[in-house]
């Protein structure tokens, strides 16, 4: 009997050894045993935080009920997410089928905006402005405002925007963030949930500050990157705890001060990480640590490999993990209780528009008369933020519900205008060589006052400096906030060097100086704008070098001038889709007071269409003195890159004048915002027609043909890239004859 029982007692020890953590959940919770409280704490680490979704994918089948979550920086996101209910599967989808480039690009498409702003950025400029306000200079106050983020926030976190109290979210949320003015913990419990997550995100340089309650919040790493402290003061009893790493940036990354910079930060947040471990109980919680290696904090593209890494490293702690596990029928009930379409935005009973200062409230009319008294269409609301921000008056617009008893809930729209404006001061650069003996270089600086009175007046200067030097000054006042009509006064006055050929010979170069006084009408519909006015206008011509052909001097040219343009491109570079059309009409009229008197019309047309990375674009133009003679200086001009490569720029003229060019350009890479959009490879076959090219002397009459009618034809192969200076190409372009020539260009002189 000894035996048998001390035989049955060591059975049963082995027994019991051989039993799993798997199976243990299960006893207790057979036995009644109560369930410990969850806290789930995400760590920050940009793109790197995508491994927190393959954590909760794990999470999932190993039915582990999460009752907080706690995050910061992109834990905040994908926490923020889970938290409002979106299931792993869901999260997955949106994190890596978003464009996150596009996301980091505050900027609507250029297609969609105002027809004067894209006129304004025809000459490209450094995609950087210095503001002015009240005569002191001031700067941005990140590279990224952040306002596409803000918006994809808002159709993440939708099924529970109505939420104000975080504790009433399906699972019980926490974002940590840093407060800039003393550089404290912040730690949000309760507002919008999609400004608590981008306050949490807000990488300083980066990201704009995010400004909520008179405050400025920047990423919560600095403080907090694993805030294990924050959840366990929300009552849980056990932390399950991802931390991402520092993703310390290697030596040849830190030779510029973006890497230094990073490398900062990554420092500062390592050591507060540090920290927070010494919080974890060993016996109790569980650290999940992704072996993310080589993907960086900008690695967004990289999304799909770090959920699997995520995955990864939480099945590795499946042992530790399935001490929590439920049974099936209790997990399905707690999974169905926190996870579906939540409780979205019902009608909206009110638009209230709030942060406005300069810009005039009026602006606003439209989105709120397509939303008040109606349920909500968030893609009109979301479509005429965009338009609205794209006039390039505001840091950020963004919107909250705060809900209402039995009427719907009210919109509220936060618009929060550039800190740095009303003026902006902006800078830019222009070189153009032929190889030829034709080069062109400016320095160019713009300034743009904004909101000069309640319609929306402006002031525009742009000044070139250079061997092409340009002034123009214009002040613009519509009539009405749609500026469906318009008067704008402007001076110009520019340097030209215009060359003189024949037979193909550069035998002169005069400077044609020109100054327009005028004042135009005119009106605006989305893409078009139309004006026509007078102008007191005067021409100076005088030789600079070579043979005198041009009879120099000054020539009153005081006529009528009017415009149209049309523009839908989506890049004033390198576009690769959409329609530009430019006409314009100037009549110098003897009635004003002109020494000679013509028409001068001339049409030019561009469009271009993308299949994946390869792009057809077609340029058309004409030209017509309609049979009237011109003075040689206003005659049109071809030759040069993409306008007859291979031949000299501007090396023929004429009266009359056709062209038309078929460029391809394939893109090789691509470029993250605000550096750029691509790097292209391309070819362009072009061919043109031309009248004689004829000088008139203004006394005798006398003809003097330097180039006769003429039929060319050109290619070319260039490479190109279209970044935050500009337009940039290297070409070679080859005649119809056989001749070449190497162009260089950026920007535009």
């Amino acid at each position: 009997m000894r035996r048998s029982l001390r035989a049955l007692v060591i059975s049963a020890i082995l027994l019991l050894s051989l039993i799993t953590p798997w199976t243990l959940p299960q006893a207790a919770e057979q036995a009644g045993r109560a369930q410990p409280r969850i806290g789930l704490v995400l760590s920050g680490g940009g793109a790197r935080g995508s491994a927190h979704i393959g954590v909760l994918k794990v999470l999932e089948e190993l039915r582990i009920p999460i009752h907080v979550v706690v995050g910061t920086s992109m834990g905040s996101l994908v926490g923020g997410g889970y938290a409002a209910g979106l299931t792993p599967t869901v999260l997955e989808e949106r994190v890596t089928q978003v464009n996150w480039d596009q996301l980091f690009n505050d900027d609507p498409p250029r297609e969609d905006w105002p027809a004067r702003r894209k006129q304004a950025y025809q000459t490209p400029t450094f995609d950087f402005t210095v503001g002015v306000r009240d005569g002191r200079p001031k700067l941005p106050k990140g590279a990224i405002a952040g306002q596409q983020v803000q918006l994809f926030f808002n159709d993440l976190v939708k099924g529970a925007e109505t939420a104000r109290d975080f504790d009433e979210l399906p699972i019980p949320y926490r974002a940590v963030a840093t407060n800039l003015e003393n550089g404290q913990m912040a730690v949000f419990s309760r507002g919008p949930l999609p400004v608590a997550m981008r306050a949490s995100m807000s990488v300083p340089g980066l990201f704009a500050p995010m400004e909520w309650d008179d405050h400025l919040y920047v990423d919560g790493g600095l403080v907090r990157n694993l805030p294990i402290d924050v959840a366990r003061e929300m009552g849980v009893d056990v932390i399950i705890a991802v931390n991402l790493g520092s993703g310390y940036l290697p030596r040849e990354d830190l030779g510029n001060i973006l890497g230094v910079t990073g490398q900062m930060i990554a420092i500062l947040t390592e050591q507060n990480v540090q920290v927070s471990l010494k919080e974890l109980d060993p016996q109790r919680d569980v650290l999940i640590l992704p072996e993310l290696g080589d993907i960086t904090a900008a690695d967004f593209d990289r999304a799909p490999e770090a959920i699997a890494v995520g995955e990864a490293a939480a099945r590795k702690m499946a042992p530790q993990l399935a001490r929590y596990r439920l049974g099936e029928a209790e997990y399905a009930a707690w999974h169905r209780a926190r996870f579906g379409p939540g409780r979205p935005a019902r009608g909206v009973s009110e638009v209230r528009v709030v942060g406005l200062d300069r810009v005039n409230p009026a602006v606003f009319h439209n989105l709120a008369k397509a939303q008040e008294g109606k349920d909500l269409d968030r893609a009109r609301l979301e479509a005429d933020i965009q338009t609205i921000y794209g006039q390039g008056d505001y840091e950020r617009i963004s919107y909250h519900f705060e809900p209402q008893a039995d009427d719907g809930d009210l919109l509220i729209v936060n618009a929060v205008e550039k800190a740095w404006g009303p003026g902006y001061l902006g800078f830019g650069l222009g070189l153009m060589t032929d190889n030829q003996g034709d080069s062109r270089f400016g320095l160019r600086g713009t300034y743009d006052q904004r909101w000069v009175n309640d319609l929306g007046a402006e002031i525009g200067v742009d000044l070139t400096l250079g061997n092409v030097p340009n002034l123009h000054a214009e002040f613009y006042q519509p009539f009405n906030l749609e500026r469906a009509g318009f008067v704008a006064p402007y001076l110009d006055y520019g340097l030209n060097p215009e060359s003189v050929f024949l037979n193909d010979q550069r035998i002169a170069r005069y400077d044609v100086i020109r100054a327009r006084l005028g004042v135009d009408l005119g009106t605006t519909l989305r893409e078009t704008e139309f004006r026509i006015g007078p102008y007191l206008g005067q021409t100076e011509v005088s030789l600079d070098t070579g043979s005198p052909k041009l009879e120099e001097g000054r020539i009153n040219d005081t006529g009528l001038r009017a415009r149209l343009y049309y523009d839908t491109m989506d890049s004033a570079g390198v576009p690769r889709e959409g329609t530009r059309i430019f006409l314009e009409a100037r009549n110098p009229l003897e009635a004003m007071g002109a020494d000679v008197q013509y028409t001068r019309a001339l049409l030019t047309a561009t469009t271009a269409h993308s299949f994946g990375p390869h792009t057809l674009a077609l340029k058309v133009k004409g030209g017509t003195s309609f049979g009237e003679p011109m003075p040689y200086y206003d005659q049109f001009a071809l030759g040069g890159f993409l306008n007859l490569s291979g031949y000299a720029y501007e090396q023929f003229r004429g009266e009359e004048m056709a062209f038309a060019g078929l460029a391809y350009y394939r893109q090789i890479a691509a470029l993250p915002p605000p550096i750029g959009r691509g790097l292209y490879l391309g070819a362009s076959l072009e061919a043109g027609w031309l009248s004689e090219g004829v000088v008139r002397s203004p006394i005798t009459g006398e003809r003097t043909v330097l180039s006769p009618e003429k039929s060319g034809f050109g290619a070319s192969l260039f490479f190109g890239s279209d970044t935050w200076i500009g337009p940039a190409y290297l070409g070679l372009g080859v005649t119809g004859t056989g001749e070449s020539t190497i162009y260089v260009l950026i920007g535009q002189p």
